[in-house]
């Protein structure tokens, strides 16, 4: 008992120690950004090339009677600025009865995503192991794919005397569009230690190649630790070395792979439990950090930028005085890029004597990448999710997705 409290008060000192130097490495300034809210709480969304329009896919629920729901999903196109559904699509209608305990399951049981392609003309959007590609301006539906992923894997225990077995199907843990080209590129994640990369041509709707990731714990994240190179050629994928409150280890967690064959061109080592990776048109890759703050470790990382062909350490970037986490989206035109940087805290539990993290506030960041030099922090955005932060292709908004869902300008 004594060694835990001696734990929290160390703690609290270290903390009170990193927000004295946060001064000198701030944040940028925050301010009350201009905001345009997105109706029906958002799975996924995505801002247009020439960020008119934004695209989102969400979950409607209607009832159907005292024990049933109806599950409808919906690929939406808004004009935000106006707050106007421009079209839609419906990808699929689904009764659901109630359990015992009057709870309604959702018939999909992996996360959903919407993206635009890289010219605006098309929307492809994720739901449910089917693909669906449509066309922008009517929402026509031309493709529609299947995706069959690697098999299940499964996992032998011995339980009070029984041999039991647990099978993990696969889920798909991030998806994203190609920069220069129709082709989708999906992460399938299994038993959270194995990943597998499967790339789609959305015309042809065949598969253009797909390849094992190395083994790491990705089964952590969702909607990120994936991104295109601009150029189109190169696919980086972030694997963590160890779980999310354990210390990082020595081992590469990110990695380049050449598109299609899935060859590793380049391999880096953050020093960070990786959450979500960037990369620009010059080579530097830009990493956040995933991992929960304890006691000792993890009060402050830093966004951390790195050359990938030489592997150097070029530059860090600072939060708020708790770090800079979760995820990182850069600007397709490369002068922008927005991270997470809600504050945490260390709350300790009494009961079982240990220490947790504990949200603060919920906010992103935004820096231009030219010199690095802060743009603006956003106001407190409750509900925000860090997995479902974007920025727009020229770096002018974010968008979010769940609970906050909105589109925010940037100055």
């Amino acid at each position: 008992m004594r060694l835990s409290f001696l734990h929290l008060i160390i703690g609290t000192l270290m903390m009170g120690v990193a927000a004295l130097a946060f001064d000198s490495a701030a944040a940028p300034p925050q301010s009350d950004l201009k905001t345009y809210p997105l109706l029906n709480s958002p799975n996924s969304a995505d801002i247009s090339p020439d960020e008119r329009l934004v695209a989102t896919e969400c979950t409607i629920k209607d009832d159907s009677g005292p024990d049933a729901k109806i599950f409808v999903e919906l690929v939406q196109v808004w004009n935000f600025r106006e707050g106007k559904l421009v079209r839609q699509f419906q990808v699929q209608r689904v009764e659901v009865h109630a359990s015992a305990g009057r709870f309604f399951p959702d018939p999909i049981s992996g996360p959903r995503f919407v993206r635009f392609s890289a010219d605006g003309s098309l929307i492809a959007a994720y739901i449910d192991h089917v693909l669906h590609v449509l066309r922008t301006n009517d929402l026509t539906e031309i493709k529609r794919i299947e995706l069959k992923g690697p098999s299940s894997t499964s996992r032998a225990f011995r339980y009070k005397g029984t041999l039991r077995t647990t099978v993990y199907a696969p889920i798909v843990s991030a998806f994203e569009l190609s920069p220069t080209a129709d082709v989708a590129a999906v992460l399938w994640v299994r038993d959270m230690l194995y990943g597998r990369v499967e790339l789609y041509d959305l015309s042809s709707a065949k598969q253009l190649g797909a390849w094992d990731a190395p083994q790491g714990w990705l089964g952590f994240d969702r909607d990120r630790g994936m991104a295109w190179h601009p150029n189109g050629d190169l696919l980086l994928l972030a694997v963590p070395n160890e779980t999310p409150c354990l210390s990082p280890g020595n081992a590469p967690d990110v990695f380049a792979f050449a598109v299609p064959s899935g060859t590793i061109k380049a391999e880096l080592k953050t020093g960070l439990l990786v959450g979500d990776v960037a990369i620009t048109a010059d080579n530097r890759v830009l990493a956040v950090d995933s991992g929960c703050m304890t006691v000792f470790k993890d009060h402050d990382p830093k966004l951390k930028v790195f050359d990938l062909n030489t592997g150097k350490h070029l530059h860090d970037l600072h939060g708020r005085g708790t770090g800079v986490r979760y995820r990182i989206s850069v600007a397709r035109n490369g002068e922008r890029v927005l991270a997470y940087t809600g504050k945490l805290k260390i709350k300790f539990d009494w009961g079982d004597f240990v220490a947790n993290d504990a949200m603060v506030d919920a906010t992103f960041s935004v820096w231009n990448l030219k010199d690095y030099s802060g743009v603006v922090t956003s106001q407190d955005l409750k509900g925000l999710n860090s997995s479902g932060l974007r920025i727009s292709p020229n770096g002018r908004f974010a968008v979010s997705s769940g609970q906050a869902s909105s589109v925010f300008e940037l100055p």
